[in-house]
């Protein structure tokens, strides 16, 4: 049994958990070394025995990869959760933890359907906690993920220029990531130009041509052996007349650093999230969308920050950074970058400058 799933179970052992399941792709990735696709296994933790469930196609793959598991693949007709309630029902369980969270109401209820003698409950959050603190060899991964990210921006530089849509730019940007050795988009790149598309937080790529004067937002990165990064970057093609672009830029690129000056282990999400957005909304405008969070397997990862969130930073955390103000009709600016906390304060681990880059 690895470390990983050995810390799993002790935790579960010292909670009186008698068994849980887990689903998530990610999760069971990174407890078993598992390869394959998400969403093609399940896992079912018990006190005696561990299972992983799955189908015909994985069971050989799952045996050569993974330790300490019996793999159990479902029969024709049959599925992985309907499978995995004859493994509850097979060992007796009482009480059975599950992420609900992670599966639909049709696997709840193949899960349920005949489980009459066991009582299923939400569990502790114990693969969430695991995942937060990065070993080192994550962290290295995750360097490597951003310098990919790094050096493909800066290729795609070359090519930003007035008559190039915004389609055309994030094609470019996975091309530049695949012939540094990443593995495409972690998450469907952003770009955002204008008044209209460069408001909008969460833009689509659109078939906008890029005009002189534009400022043009880019939410990029790429998975390097599995392992995500994560940045942002608004640069301008030529002048911007408009001043209050400028403004914005500077203001969301000072609410960033000004989080760099409180950022240290022991800081509270709520904290941070305060800051950021107090810098932005005493000179009249809001962050419209979370300012940061930790990634890893997942592009999206606890902790959050987030005004109810009392989580304290630890070392080991890898988050980000990501002010951004919005202003319908007239643009757009979003800075963010990738952040290790480290025992005595913090590693960037983004090293693009954050002036405004001119093209």
């Amino acid at each position: 049994m690895n470390q990983r799933m050995q810390l799993l179970k002790s935790a579960m052992q010292q909670d009186k958990v008698e068994a849980l399941i887990i689903s998530r792709g990610s999760d069971i990735k990174y407890l078993t070394g598992f390869t394959g696709e998400y969403g093609v296994a399940v896992l079912l933790l018990t006190a005696d025995k561990d299972y992983f469930i799955t189908d015909g196609r994985f069971t050989n793959q799952a045996e050569q990869e993974t330790e300490g598991l019996e793999v159990s693949a479902f029969a024709r007709g049959s599925s992985y959760f309907a499978r995995t309630e004859e493994l509850v029902k097979q060992c007796g369980i009482k009480e059975c933890g599950i992420y609900g969270e992670d599966i639909s109401f049709a696997d709840y209820q193949a899960l349920t359907k005949e489980c009459t003698g066991t009582h299923f409950v939400q569990a502790a959050p114990y693969v969430e906690n695991l995942r937060r603190i990065k070993t080192p060899e994550e962290i290295a991964t995750i360097r490597k993920a951003c310098r990919i990210s790094e050096r493909s921006f800066y290729a795609l530089l070359d090519v930003i220029k007035p008559g190039i849509t915004e389609i055309d730019i994030a094609n470019e940007l996975e091309y530049q990531f695949h012939s540094r050795g990443g593995s495409g988009f972690c998450f469907e790149t952003i770009v955002a130009s204008g008044p209209n598309n460069g408001a909008n937080c969460h833009a689509t790529p659109s078939m906008r041509k890029i005009q002189q004067g534009d400022l043009v937002t880019i939410d990029f990165g790429t998975r390097y052996q599995d392992y995500c990064s994560d940045i942002t970057r608004t640069v301008a093609v030529g002048e911007i007349k408009n001043q209050e672009l400028l403004n914005i830029y500077r203001i969301v690129r000072d609410s960033k650093r000004e989080a760099e000056k409180v950022l240290a282990p022991g800081l509270a999400m709520s904290q941070l999230h305060k800051v950021i957005n107090q810098y932005v909304e005493e000179r009249g405008y809001k962050i419209p969308h979370g300012p940061g969070h930790s990634f890893g397997l997942d592009i999206h990862e606890a902790p959050f920050i987030s005004a109810a969130n009392d989580y304290q930073l630890q070392p080991g955390v890898i988050h980000t950074i990501e002010p951004g103000i919005y202003v319908p009709g007239v643009g757009g600016v979003r800075i963010e970058d990738d952040y290790l906390i480290t025992e005595s304060g913090f590693e960037r681990l983004t090293n693009i400058t954050d002036e405004l880059i001119i093209l």
